[in-house]
This record gives C-alpha cells, sequence and structure tokens, in this order.
C-alpha cells in the first residue's frame, strides 16, 4: 500500500479503540469520544473526538468536524478544525473551511475552502463566525 494511502489507524494501539463505519453503513447524528473513528461509508451530522478521524477513500461525509487530527482521502462537506493535524490525501475532496495548525496536501486534493492555521485550537463556531 503506498504511503499516502496507508490509514493512520492501522496501529495495533489504535485499532483496539477505533469505531468503524463500515462501508455499507450511513450514520446521522453526533459522534462525540475519546476514541478514534474510521469512516469507509457514510456520516451526516457533527463529530467531536479527542482522538483521531479518518474518511477513507470511496467514504462520504457531511458534517462539521472537531478532532485532533483529521485524514482525508473520501468526500466531506463541511468544516474541519483540528487540534494536531489535517492530511488531505490524493482522493480527498473537500467542500469546506480547515483550522489547524498543520496541514498536508497529496497532490491531487480538491479543497474548496479557506485554511486557517493557528497554534490555538479555534472551534467550528469560531471559524464560521470569523467569515
Amino acid at each position: 500500500m503506498a504511503k499516502d494511502t496507508e490509514s493512520t489507524l492501522q496501529d495495533p494501539r489504535l485499532a483496539a479503540n477505533t469505531t468503524l463505519i463500515a462501508r455499507q453503513t450511513r450514520i446521522e447524528g453526533a459522534i462525540t469520544g475519546g476514541g478514534a473513528v474510521r469512516v469507509d461509508g457514510g456520516l451526516k451530522g457533527t463529530v467531536h473526538l479527542e482522538a483521531p478521524l479518518e474518511i477513507v477513500q470511496g467514504a462520504s461525509v457531511e458534517a462539521d468536524i472537531e478532532a485532533t487530527v483529521v485524514r482525508i482521502a473520501g468526500t466531506l462537506t463541511g468544516n474541519v478544525s483540528a487540534s494536531q493535524l489535517v492530511e488531505l490525501l490524493a482522493s480527498a475532496v473537500v467542500k469546506g473551511d480547515i483550522s489547524a495548525p498543520a496541514l498536508h496536501v497529496v497532490l491531487g486534493a480538491k479543497l474548496d475552502g479557506r485554511i486557517v492555521m493557528k497554534t490555538d485550537k479555534p472551534s467550528v463556531g469560531e471559524t464560521l463566525k470569523s467569515r
């Protein structure tokens, strides 16, 4: 598997605490918690995690997201606020604003939105208010 498509959640310590939204599953509502989440299917709502979130290639998410690390290879419509890092892989399609202290973008990723890079962790609401 190529480095830019490897799951950040393959570490066995993370895998044991990872919630998987399977490819043929769609969830609507709020997701909160301290464990990592990997989306292979669909998600609509809000996400607030004190852990990483991964949206794999082929997954579709409509949500405002707050997490420590957000890795996107699928499609996201919504704003992202990460306390550590946002990664956009080559297959990523993002329609929304990104706020994070660090951003890694692989050639081919698509972003329709603004980028705010600060060391302070702004909330998604603060990002939207500044528009």
